[in-house]
């Protein structure tokens, strides 16, 4: 998923290029995002430790004056992690995987200074999906009359996946080039509203993004 979208990233460059604008309304940009590792703590033995990933994102920026900004960002990252889990005897299991983890956030933005270069901040709030891509039950199968291939039967599983409610926020600092393109750089801090026992997990990340106008 990942290449594709950088592909297709890869792809529009030119013609984003091409319509650059700094007085238009609208940004948009494509981002570099490198997530610390991080853990939910310890419940009754059990424990999540998740390792540092890298990722893709892409943000879209509505300019209600050159300082303030009202956007949505979108990140797909997938970060190995390791489940420690212990059963009510005692039994302890560990789980050493991948996850498949979406963050799809409404963030507002103040720019500090209507300048070339410029510190920002962000605040805002949405959901992070994580996916164990561990299977929680049996498979499921489906048979079906294909037309080519005639009678054929497949199966696959459900896994444990949830969806969980997030805010936080970010500060970074901008800088428009001659040509209209903006670099940006910032460090993100996101809270993750947990819906167990485990204290709330912290997405920290910083964030490398190439922004233009149209």
């Amino acid at each position: 998923m990942q290449r594709t979208i950088a592909l297709l990233i890869f792809m529009l460059l030119p013609v984003l290029a091409s319509a650059q604008n700094y007085g238009n309304k609208w940004e948009w940009s494509v981002a570099g995002i490198y997530q610390e590792s991080g853990s939910t703590g310890t419940v009754g033995g059990s424990s999540l430790e998740i390792d540092s990933a890298v990722g893709l994102g892409f943000s879209f920026n509505y300019f209600f004056n050159p300082r303030l900004m009202l956007g949505a960002d979108f990140e797909w990252l997938s970060p190995d992690y390791r489940a420690t889990l212990l059963d009510d005897q005692g039994m302890t299991s560990v789980i050493d995987h991948e996850l498949t983890q979406f963050n799809g956030r409404i963030k507002g933005t103040y720019n500090f200074i209507d300048g070339p270069l410029s510190p920002f901040i962000e605040a805002g709030f949405g959901w992070t999906y994580v996916d164990s891509n561990v299977a929680d039950g049996p498979p499921i199968v489906g048979c079906w009359w294909h037309p080519w291939w005639g009678y054929i039967c497949d199966g696959y599983y459900d896994t444990f996946n949830e969806t969980s409610f997030s805010y936080g926020g970010a500060l970074g600092v901008r800088y428009r080039l001659r040509g209209g393109t903006v670099l940006k750089l910032s460090y993100n801090n996101w809270e993750i509203d947990g819906s167990g026992e485990a204290p709330d997990p912290t997405l920290n990340a910083f964030r490398l993004e190439a922004a233009w106008g149209f």
